[in-house]
């Protein structure tokens, strides 16, 4: 895992708005209680994260010798049948109501 400083020197850009952002948040109270919530939400959210247990994976049983399995005989494969013929024929679809239509 990248640690954040390490992520923001890979992105200059989301370093320059990390820099304006604790700049206006040092000249503007409201701005600074601003990031402060969002960085409290922010490490809260990390911190359940972090606490969070990932289940190990369930132990499935093989059996011990899969090459010993009965062979079952190959049925020849057959084309389905078709339902319809295609036909070369095509006739146009009426089209009723659609004479005002340029």
């Amino acid at each position: 895992m990248e640690s954040f400083a390490n992520n923001l020197i890979k992105r200059p850009l989301k370093l320059l708005a990390w820099s304006l952002a604790l700049f206006s948040a040092s000249q503007s109270f409201i701005v600074a209680m601003f990031v402060s919530a969002v960085l409290f939400f922010y490490l809260k959210e990390k911190a359940v994260q972090w606490s969070k247990v990932v289940p190990a994976a369930p132990k499935v049983s093989t059996p011990d010798n899969p090459a010993e399995r009965k062979a079952t005989p190959v049925q020849p494969a057959q084309p389905p049948e078709t339902q319809y013929e295609r036909s070369a024929v095509v006739t146009p679809i009426r089209r009723t109501g659609t004479h005002d239509r340029s």
